[in-house]
């Protein structure tokens, strides 16, 4: 959504979203060429389906409390739209090395996330991890499976309704995620009469028990995961949220560096989601107009989709 309040800002969204969609294009132009043969990791590296073949395990990292990527049920069960997907991945690395491969989990947050997979502990999160320059250092990702952009949760009647609103607050942001760092450069670039000051939190109920108790004046995070916040507490009809127009960013599954084999099934189970329609009867269970956290699809989501749709020869 523009923000119109917001100097600039509706020439900037078109912008983004103009380069968000040529992203996805070459993104998966780049992965569509790579081919799916199962390339050889640089001597001395162990590709992560040898590690799951060695171990005998896929240690996936697993959110507890992020709906509706992923979160616990009422049974204890990890479930989610990210999570899903994430154990369907399974399902394909565990035909591919003979059925005898066991799935844990292994509970991550956005700080934990990214130090957990680079020492080992997981082979892969599942979550609601963005893509962005300085990660794609440290780690590689699976083709994009979802696509978003920041949102903001606060009280109805917090006078919080746009971007403009947001100068001088106090922001709850997750840490370890991407919003601190957008925050900073909103007030480096003067884009609000008064600095927001960001507050982070180790997870999202935290975030939001201070949001209820005044601690801060809106949460800030994945769009979607607001949504769910919000449907979730006993008093939803007390919270509101937007799109402040900030960014739209491409979220994936942060894997371990030098891969590729591991990577090329990952890749194609998202692919096979995609041109088979499980992929839409996912987000219709987790983002439908019947789900506990609506958010209609948009012209982006339906073009990663369909770039995601690789042919099969």
């Amino acid at each position: 959504m523009t923000n119109k309040d917001d100097p600039g800002a509706q020439s900037d969204a078109v912008r983004r979203r103009s380069l968000a969609t040529l992203a996805i294009g070459a993104g998966m132009a780049t992965l569509a060429t790579s081919g799916p043969a199962l390339a050889q990791p640089a001597v001395g590296v162990e590709d992560t389906l040898d590690r799951i073949k060695r171990t005998g395990a896929f240690n996936l990292g697993a959110r507890e409390a992020n709906p509706p990527y992923g979160f616990k049920n009422a049974n204890g069960a990890y479930v989610g739209f990210a999570t899903e997907i994430a154990q369907a991945i399974f399902t394909s690395v565990n035909k591919e090395l003979g059925g005898a491969i066991k799935l844990n989990y292994i509970p991550v947050t956005s700080e934990t996330r990214i130090p957990l997979l680079q020492n080992g502990t997981i082979d892969m999160e599942a979550g609601a991890t963005v893509v962005t320059q300085v990660r794609v250092k440290v780690v590689d990702f699976t083709i994009a499976h979802f696509l978003t952009s920041t949102g903001i949760l606060t009280a109805a009647d917090s006078g919080i309704h746009s971007f403009s609103d947001l100068a001088g607050r106090r922001i709850g942001v997750p840490r370890g995620g991407l919003e601190e760092a957008m925050y900073r450069a909103i007030n480096a670039a003067g884009r609000l009469k008064s600095p927001v000051t960001t507050i982070g939190f180790p997870d999202h109920p935290q975030g939001f028990t201070a949001l209820q108790t005044g601690s801060i004046d809106a949460y800030s995070s994945d769009g979607p995961i607001m949504y769910g916040m919000k449907e979730r507490s006993t008093d939803s009809a007390q919270w509101i949220v937007f799109d402040p127009g900030i960014n739209s960013f491409l979220q994936a599954f942060p894997i371990r560096q030098e891969s590729s084999k591991f990577k090329c099934i990952a890749d194609l189970t998202i692919v096979d989601l995609c041109a088979s329609g499980a992929w839409n009867a996912l987000y219709e269970k987790y983002f439908g107009p019947k789900s506990t956290t609506p958010y209609p699809m948009t012209d982006l989501l339906k073009a990663m989709v369909l770039m995601n749709t690789w042919p099969p020869q």
